[in-house]
C-alpha cells in the first residue's frame, strides 16, 4: 500500500515514534509540575497570561503581533477553526512572522488534512504531536497552565528544564513528521486549491466563506468550483464535496 495514504504511525520507524512519545510524556510532567507550582503561590519561572478559551485566544492575537519566530504544535483541529487560523495564518507570515505549524495526524479529519495541504504560504507538517504548546522566539514556550475556577489557563514557561523539555518535544516531533503537502490520498489529479475547495465544499462553505478562508475573489472561487466538479466528473456542488469525501477517506 502507498504509504502516503497511511498516517505518520505507519510512515515512522518505532524507535523515532517512541522517541515522540517519551519527550511528550516528560514534557506533560514538567508543566504539571509548574502549574502546581503556580497552584502553591510559588515563583518557578511560569506565569500565567490569560484565563479562559475566548481571554487566552485574544491574549495570543494581541502578544503574536511582537513575535518574530513560532514553533507551533497543534494536537488537533477543526475545519471550521482552520477557517480561521489559515488566513491569519497567512497574513502573519505576509507581515514576516517565521512559522513552522505541526499537527497531529490524529486530530485532524481529511479535510482538515487537504485544507492544510493545499495551503502554499507557511510550513504546515503532519505527524505524530499529543501535545499542544508554541515556542515562541525560541525563548518561552505557550502552555495550558492551571486550571482557576474551572476554567484553563495560559502560561508563559521560561523554566530552563520545562524549555529543555519542550525542545526535545519539537525536535522529536518534527523528525517523524512531513509536509502536509504530501497528504494527497486519491487527489493527485486536483489542483492544490481545488483540493482546498473540496474540503470546504464538504463542509457546506458557502463561496464567500471559501473566498475569505483562502483570500481570493468570489468569482475565482466560483471558477474553481466549476473545474473541479469537471475534474472529479459530477455535476453539483453537493455532488463535488461527497466525491472529496469519499476519495480523501472521510466517508
Amino acid at each position: 500500500m502507498d504509504q502516503v495514504n497511511l498516517g505518520p504511525r505507519h510512515r515512522m520507524p518505532h524507535e523515532r515514534l517512541h522517541a515522540v512519545l517519551d519527550a511528550a510524556a516528560v514534557l506533560q510532567v514538567r508543566r504539571s509540575e509548574l502549574a502546581s507550582a503556580l497552584e502553591r503561590g510559588q515563583a518557578c519561572g511560569a506565569w500565567v497570561v490569560a484565563r479562559g478559551l475566548s481571554a487566552v485566544n485574544d491574549w495570543i492575537r494581541e502578544d503574536i503581533k511582537g513575535w518574530r519566530d513560532l514553533l507551533s504544535v497543534r494536537p488537533s483541529a477543526t475545519v471550521a477553526e482552520l477557517r480561521v487560523s489559515v488566513p491569519y495564518n497567512r497574513q502573519l507570515v505576509e507581515n514576516g512572522l517565521r512559522m513552522v505549524s505541526l499537527f497531529d495526524w490524529y486530530g485532524l479529519d481529511p479535510a482538515s488534512r487537504q485544507l492544510l495541504a493545499g495551503e502554499q504560504l507557511g510550513d504546515y507538517r503532519l505527524g505524530v504531536a499529543p501535545v499542544q504548546m508554541k515556542i515562541v522566539d525560541r525563548r518561552n514556550v505557550l502552555l495550558q497552565g492551571p486550571f482557576v475556577d474551572g476554567e484553563m489557563t495560559l502560561m508563559v514557561v521560561t523554566a530552563s528544564d520545562c524549555m529543555a523539555a519542550a525542545w526535545q518535544y519539537w525536535h522529536a516531533a518534527l523528525a517523524g513528521c512531513y509536509p502536509a503537502a504530501e497528504e494527497r490520498r486519491d487527489l493527485r489529479q486536483l489542483t492544490h486549491r481545488q483540493r482546498q475547495v473540496a474540503a470546504l465544499l464538504a463542509e457546506d462553505a458557502r463561496d464567500e466563506v471559501i473566498a475569505e478562508t483562502l483570500g481570493v475573489s468570489v468569482r475565482t472561487v466560483r471558477a474553481d468550483v466549476a473545474r473541479l466538479m469537471d475534474a472529479l466528473g459530477v455535476r453539483s456542488r453537493f455532488a463535488a464535496g461527497a466525491r472529496f469525501a469519499e476519495l480523501s477517506g472521510e466517508r
